[in-house]
């Protein structure tokens, strides 16, 4: 593992830290997102994102910045702030949770984003043995899948392609192992 990857779970350990305590959950998605589902680092990460359940904002915010987070002011606040600690980038994006049990981000440039019921659970898996809740596959192949659609969206990159492949491939191992354990 190199220096960066190290810096990148440090900045989740602590983040981690920080929240839980207070009540506050913050899920993984992107790159890392997927790594924690799979269970291992596969590749290495340009950034880590974590979701945020709107209501959690601020607060949340404060805690990173008394930690040593600095909030950096590249982003509309109403969707996500980006920080920077101990040299590691890293951001918070913000959802809401609909009456229907699925989630959305109705504010700000991404308010035709939908992610699906489940996407956020509060089951954790484990990174690098370090126990994280991630956003749930089929939330992160939702939001993969929708992306260029969405209003703000851009096509797909290579590696966008190839994660919702391993995430499809996922889902259908999920569903294999669920159909068997109901039919014992």
């Amino acid at each position: 593992m190199d220096a960066k990857a190290r810096a990148q779970l440090q900045v989740i350990r602590e983040v981690v830290a920080v929240v839980e305590p207070a009540g506050i959950s913050a899920w993984l998605f992107g790159g890392w997102g997927l790594d924690a589902r799979i269970g291992r680092i596969t590749r290495e990460h340009g950034d880590v994102e974590f979701w945020v359940e709107r209501v959690h904002a601020e607060q949340s915010k404060a805690l990173i910045e008394g930690i040593g987070g600095t909030a950096l002011a590249t982003q509309p606040p109403e969707e996500a702030c980006e920080f920077v600690l101990d040299g590691t980038p890293f951001s918070t994006a913000y959802f809401d949770r609909r009456p229907d049990r699925s989630f959305d981000q109705p504010l700000g440039r991404f308010a035709d984003w939908r992610f699906p019921s489940g996407s956020f659970d509060d089951v954790p898996v484990m990174l690098d043995g370090t126990p994280v809740l991630a956003m749930s596959l089929a939330g992160m192949l939702a939001m993969k899948e929708q992306f260029p659609r969405l209003r703000h969206g851009r096509p797909w990159r290579q590696k966008d392609i190839v994660d919702m492949e391993i995430l499809r491939s996922l889902l259908a191992e999920e569903t294999t192992e669920e159909d068997t354990r109901a039919a014992e």
